[in-house]
């Protein structure tokens, strides 16, 4: 069937369950083609991993609405766009992927069997409507793009098989692994008092020390629970109260302040401004509540803020009633529980088995997490969800073996362009990392020569200002553009040495 520019219909591919090994199961990948702007041999093959998500819902977006940067770059090399769905995500599964999923099957969700799923499908990818074109990365040019998670799949994708894919875009691509990730949150802080919201930092963290003191007695923290929740939260454990109070920051890396009615934005006006005061209520200064009226006073803005139980109920599938419900109904106010959402179940096995990523407070003096929400509380969410994985799950920290087995922040594949906001949480493992203890690399300004890769000292990228996580992509935001258009020069640049088996030229 020939596609339109409307519509794309999902197609599937069947590939190795194990290619590392000598087992023979297959499962079918699917994937989502769109050929209508392809201009011919020579044309580069565009690949769009969607992650750890199923990628049902954002293949049409990626690669028909015109306001999708993707489309935009397939369309402006005359290309062939391919939307891929990850192993263990959506459709492209051996098995459902629920609470009750054996941890066996688990086995072949691994990075490196998610990388080599890739060459199998390019080595073997045609269209019924180029029959005489060879698409294979013998003779077309493929570029993967994506990401985050897909981002770090962008770089290793180059890094493994760069007889397969010709360049890469490695957006927000924490490439380095790291058990204890409670750096995350020192781009919240820094973004916040960068975006003028400086008092609500020093509020939530005058609050957040305050809470910590306070859930050291037992009755009193079940009281400052029951305050915030209402009924039967007071029987949740500390460690997961903390990760409550955490839910907050959900929203930075997708919209920083904004993000609407559960955006910092949002919280932080509610916090800062004393709503018995008429009209429009008094402001906090510079330096929050806490220095003149007392943290107990800033705890007590936050649990009566009219939309965070709703947050949390959302977050936690939950129904706690929140602190102004006092009635005979006790909700369901457990919050430590399994996930039962697919795509959370396979990538939490991810996070667990090999990436840690896990986010854990930041002491300090811009500690915005409670110290509640530990390393040891972070390591017991993978307990919780697979409780019969002693067996299987690494001894931790684990991150040591993932960085050899990928190369951490380290690697330098040639032709690939890495990108990142500046207070994007994940950039803080990425090789554009401006942390102390991060390698601290030079960005060349010029665009690198095709197939040369960079030392170790200096990278290919672009740190977009007052950005966080993807922005680049985003087409909406303005900052954006720079990066996709370096990225584009470079590709120009580049497709010009690219050998085609068949004399193809771009």
């Amino acid at each position: 069937m020939r596609r339109t520019e409307e519509t794309s219909l999902a197609e599937y591919v069947e590939l190795p369950l194990d290619h590392f090994g000598t087992g023979h199961r297959t499962f079918k990948n699917r994937f989502w083609v769109a050929e209508s702007g392809y201009k011919g041999a020579g044309h580069p093959v565009f690949i769009y991993d969607a992650g750890e998500s199923s990628a049902g819902t954002s293949a049409h977006f990626r690669l028909h609405n015109k306001l999708s940067f993707f489309k935009q770059l397939v369309d402006s090399f005359g290309g062939i766009g391919i939307v891929w769905e990850h192993r263990y995500y959506g459709e492209s599964s051996p098995v459902p992927i629920d609470k009750h999923t054996p941890l066996r099957e688990f086995k072949y969700l691994t990075s490196a069997q998610a990388l080599a799923d890739v060459p199998v499908f390019a080595w073997n990818f045609s269209r019924e409507n180029f029959p005489e074109i060879d698409l294979t990365p013998a003779s077309t040019p493929w570029i993967f793009v994506g990401g985050s998670y897909p981002g770090m799949r962008a770089a290793f994708m180059r890094e493994t098989y760069p007889e397969t894919i010709f360049a890469s875009y490695a957006s927000s691509a924490p490439v380095e692994a790291r058990t204890n990730m409670s750096v995350y949150f020192e781009p919240v802080y820094r973004g916040l008092n960068a975006y003028g919201f400086g008092n609500c930092t020093k509020d939530i963290h005058a609050a957040i020390l305050y809470m910590d003191n306070i859930m050291a007695n037992e009755s009193a923290s079940k009281k400052l629970k029951e305050q915030f929740l209402g009924h039967g939260a007071g029987d949740n454990s500390n460690g997961v109260f903390a990760e409550v109070l955490e839910s907050i920051f959900y929203t930075w890396q997708a919209y920083g302040v904004e993000g609407g009615l559960i955006g910092l934005r949002n919280f932080c006006d509610w916090l800062e401004t004393d709503e018995t005061e008429k009209p429009g209520g008094k402001t906090a200064g510079a330096k929050g509540w806490a220095s003149t009226e007392g943290p107990q006073y800033v705890v007590d803005k936050w649990a009566r803020y009219p939309n965070f139980v709703t947050l949390v109920n959302a977050a936690f599938g939950t129904d706690c009633e929140g602190p102004t419900k006092r009635t005979s109904r006790h909700g369901d106010c457990s919050l430590a529980k399994q996930t039962s959402i697919p795509a959370s179940i396979s990538w939490l096995w991810q996070s667990c088995t090999e990436w840690g990523f896990l986010q854990s407070a930041n002491i300090g003096d811009t500690q915005i997490v409670s110290r509640w929400n530990s390393l040891e509380y972070q390591r017991s969410i993978c307990d919780r969800q697979f409780p019969d994985a002693s067996p299987v799950l690494p001894q931790w920290p684990q991150d040591v073996e993932t960085n050899n087995d990928f190369g951490g922040w380290d690697i330098r594949p040639s032709n690939t362009f890495w990108s990142g906001g500046e207070f994007d949480p994940w950039r803080t493992l990425s090789p554009l990392s401006s942390e102390d203890w991060a390698p601290q690399v030079d960005l060349l300004n010029y665009i690198p020569a095709c197939n040369v890769s960079m030392a170790k000292s200096e990278i290919f990228g672009y740190v977009i200002p007052n950005a966080q996580h993807c922005y680049d992509f985003q087409t909406a935001f303005a900052d954006g553009e720079k990066s996709r258009n370096i990225f584009t020069r470079a590709l120009e640049k580049w497709l010009k040495c690219f050998k085609s088996a068949n004399g193809y030229s771009y």
